[in-house]
């Protein structure tokens, strides 16, 4: 759990396969969610361990998100590979699979979503149909709401 003063920048890494579908999501939701809460200080971003850079984020995630009421802004989420010196760079590495996260390494700031909040693994939609984005990005927003408080519970503020 981060425990600094308001000052301090918190660095997260949200990680999935391709980077164009659940970790952009996660990265909108979460960044929602700070929003919300006034926190302007958490610095949020994503990746993908089998991607290449610039790829564009499904449209049907964006549906997703839009159906679930989350705000999109005017930032165009581009896939990016996640790359090792990521690792030091980031305060968390939150990860959509366990399997995600022994790919990365074993490093104390680096889990699973699920291993955070025991919400389960966040099982890839892609190429499937709306519903199955919709349920996915759902399953994400009471997640991350979660992870929020778990983050952000040791907080002096």
């Amino acid at each position: 759990m981060v425990n600094k003063t308001k000052s301090a920048s918190t660095n997260i890494l949200f990680v999935c396969t391709g980077n164009t579908c659940r970790s952009p999501m996660a990265q909108i939701i979460f960044d929602n969610l700070c929003k919300r809460k006034g926190r302007r200080d958490i610095k949020i971003t994503s990746a993908g361990l089998f991607t290449i850079d610039g790829m564009p984020q499904t449209i049907t995630a964006v549906e997703a998100l839009i159906h679930c009421g989350e705000k999109l802004g005017r930032k165009t989420i581009k896939s990016t590979l996640f790359k090792p010196e990521m690792i030091r760079k980031q305060d968390y590495i939150i990860t959509m699979s366990g399997e995600h996260a022994k790919r990365i390494g074993d490093f104390e700031h680096v889990k699973s979503l699920n291993e955070f909040t025991g919400c389960g693994e966040i099982l890839d939609p892609f190429g499937q149909k709306i519903d199955v984005y919709i349920e996915c990005c759902k399953k994400l927003q009471v997640a991350l709401s979660s992870l929020y408080d778990i983050l952000f519970a040791l907080e002096v503020g």
